[in-house]
Parts: C-alpha cells; structure tokens; sequence
C-alpha cells in the first residue's frame, strides 16, 4: 500500500474498527436478525460476532451498506479522505495503487448514501437561476443568509415555468423573498405560492439580485471539472447533488469520522 503524506497520518486498522463498531453498534453489538444483546458473543475483536440464540454470525460491515467490501479497512478510510478533499480518480489510483474502476465504485457509493440523509429547506431571501449544459439545465436556488443550496437536473434543452415551480413548492418556504432574473419561467410565481417576488433585468446590466446564485454556477464546473473531468447526462444530477450537500454542509466533509458518524447506520439483515 503506496501511503504517504498525510494519508500514512491515518489510524491503523484497530483503531478504524474499534471507531466503525462505535458508530455501527454503540456501547455493545445487537444481533441483526433477533435483536438482541445478551446472547452476542465476540468472536473476532470489533470485528465478528455470533449469536447464541439464533446462531447468526454477523460482522462489522456486513449490517450496513458496507456489505461485501473487498478492500481493507485503511483503503476505506484512505478513499472517503480522498474524496471528502476532491481528488480525481487518477490522482487516487496513483497514490493507493488501486484499480481506477474500484476507486470509481466507491466514489459513487459515498455519493449515494449523501444523498439520502440531505434535506434542505430555502426560506428569507433566496435567489434563483438555471444553468445551461449540453443536453439538460440545472435550475437552482440559493439561500442567502444561512448559504443553503437546492440545484435540481431538468433534462430539457430549455426549462419552463412548471420546472421552476416544482422547486419553489419543495423547497422555498412560503413569505420568502424571491430574486430572480428577467426569465419567464418565474413570471407570475407570486400567484402561485406565497412569497414577493423582484427581478433583475440583464439586458439593463442589472445584476445586483442575483449576483449570488449566478456565482454557483462557476463553482460547479470548477468543482465537475476537478474532480470528475467531464460528465454525462446519467451522472449529472448525482454530481450536482454532491454538490449541494458539500456547499451547504461542510462539516461532513472534515474528516472520514465525521461523514461516517453522519451516514453509517445498522440495516437489519431480517
């Protein structure tokens, strides 16, 4: 294993395994098909366990959605560090010494199960824009004092006025304030749901309202770019929801220990 730098800084592998079986069981194992406590025996330390009741062996990872993991415990932690600091795939592969398709996979099951613990709710002065892309747009919503973000994928050439509805009914919150440019996809918005609406005219070079929101659209090409090089129609909405949750919650992305507190949990085999 090809370490160096900071990664050879990280725990060894009875110190990540002690912290996963924190994380996954708590203070002591539960058994995942009976549920119970007092008949688990360890077998392996932080590592196997055996029920006596039911005679179910169970392991560290194979209650979560880290079932089946083939790579060691380090080359986990290593691959959520390099993902957490936006590393493409060559750099990974280059510095661990595993096979690009592997690191790939796990990259895109870190993304996956980000996703589904992020909600986000838009409310007092948010601004909205649409971003054009081959074959889609990214229509999206920023809120500017608590810096939360909502991008959505529309994959059209051109989004109309029910795609930019879509998003203010899910996640703008009813007596916010709008800004948005001079598009008529948000004409009339007020009358369909509680909120004052302002726009900027840019063919007036008026900007001032939306300055914000447009300066996203930067940071995520940059951000594509960077760390995947390119994208297609098929990856664009897992790589714009990453995103988001990066902009709006950084703390997931200290440290391994900090996104594995936030998205490890038990799933029960029975």
């Amino acid at each position: 294993m090809t370490f160096v730098c900071s990664l050879s800084q990280m725990p060894d592998e009875k110190k990540i395994a002690k912290q996963l079986r924190k994380i996954i069981f708590g203070t002591r194992p539960r058994c995942p098909d009976c549920m119970r406590q007092m008949y688990v025996k360890e077998i392996q330390k932080n590592r196997l366990w055996r029920c006596r009741k039911c005679r179910n062996k169970f392991s560290l990872t194979s209650v979560t959605w880290l079932k089946g993991m083939k790579i060691s415990l380090k080359h986990l932690w290593a691959l959520i560090w390099c993902w957490q600091k936006k590393l493409n795939v060559q750099q990974v592969q280059e510095l661990m010494n595993i096979s690009i398709p592997t690191i790939r996979r796990y990259y895109e099951l870190f993304r996956d199960h980000l996703q589904l613990d992020f909600e986000v709710a838009l409310k007092g002065k948010v601004q909205m824009d649409e971003m054009f892309v081959k074959g889609a747009v990214v229509v999206g919503a920023k809120d500017i004092r608590r810096r939360n973000i909502k991008l959505i994928v529309v994959n059209k050439k051109a989004p109309d006025k029910s795609d930019a509805m879509n998003l203010i009914f899910h996640y703008v919150k009813p007596k916010s304030r709008l800004f948005t440019d001079g598009s008529g996809i948000y004409s009339g918005c007020e009358k369909w749901w509680p909120l004052k609406h302002r726009k900027d005219i840019h063919k007036k070079w008026e900007f001032a309202l939306t300055s914000e929101i447009e300066g996203i659209w930067a940071n995520l090409r940059t951000f594509i770019r960077r760390m995947y090089h390119h994208t297609t129609p098929q990856y664009l909405p897992e790589y714009v929801s990453e995103f988001c949750v990066r902009f709006s919650s950084p703390e997931i992305f200290i440290s391994p220990n900090n996104y594995l507190q936030k998205i490890l949990r038990p799933v029960p085999t029975c």
